[in-house]
This record gives C-alpha cells, structure tokens and sequence, in this order.
C-alpha cells in the first residue's frame, strides 16, 4: 500500500501512480511506463518527454522523525511490558491487574502499528498547507 501525499489517498498493493490524482510515487514515468528518477527530463528507455508529474518529496527530517517515533514507543512499550508482567506475577491479586494492563497493552500496541498512518496524514496535511501559501 502506498498513501500519496499530494491527494491524500491510499492505493492498495505496488502501484506506480495514484489512482486519484494521477501522480507518481517518487519516480517519473513515461506513456510506456518506464522508471525514471525524479529528475529525468527525457526516458532514459525510450526518449520520449512526456514523463508523469511526481508526488510531492517528504522532507528527510520527516522520515527520521517518523522512524525515531516509531523506535523509542516500541522500545519504552516492550519495556514496560516486561516490568509489568514482572510486577503482576510477584502477587496473587497480581491476576486481575494483569488482565487490565492485558488489555491497556493491546490498545497501546494496536496504536503504536498505526503510527505511521498518523504521520503520513501530518506530513499530507503540512504539505498541502504549504502548497497552498505558493498559490
């Protein structure tokens, strides 16, 4: 699945383009469907000019502020399992806690493999603020 940060829509599987907007996804492409890099003016394949008009480019900051997010909630949530399951298995009234951080500990899991979505809507929604201050 990729998410296209010029519309705001996901296109399910591999695709090239975006099935919304028509834009490609970090590539240009000719009628042929060539691959070329964002910066290719003519088909490095078949010459021809007439190449698609790329998704906007998410800043580099972005990317690693998404993936240093992702990696330090994964680590203190992996932590803090294990000190709480430690904790719960020292008492016998440890049981129905445990049930109760059983499930806090899902939903924070369940949310924590969402976080990328969150972060491509951010990125979506501060790119089309920007690209709205240049019209």
């Amino acid at each position: 699945m990729k998410f296209c940060f010029h519309c705001g829509n996901a296109t399910g599987g591999e695709p090239l383009f975006c099935n919304s907007c028509g834009r490609s996804y970090d590539v240009k492409l000719c009628s042929r469907r060539h691959v070329n890099p964002r910066s290719a003016e003519v088909c490095s394949q078949c010459g021809s000019r007439e190449l698609s008009t790329p998704q906007p480019k998410v800043p580099f900051w972005w990317k690693s502020l998404g993936f240093l997010l992702q990696l330090v909630s994964g680590i203190l949530l992996v932590l803090f399992s294990l000190w709480a399951a430690i904790e719960a298995l020292k008492s016998p009234a440890g049981q129905n806690a445990m049930i109760l951080l059983g499930l806090l500990f899902a939903v924070l899991w369940a949310l924590w493999v969402m976080l990328p979505e969150w972060l491509r809507e951010l990125v979506h929604a501060l790119l089309k603020k920007r690209g709205r201050g240049r019209e």
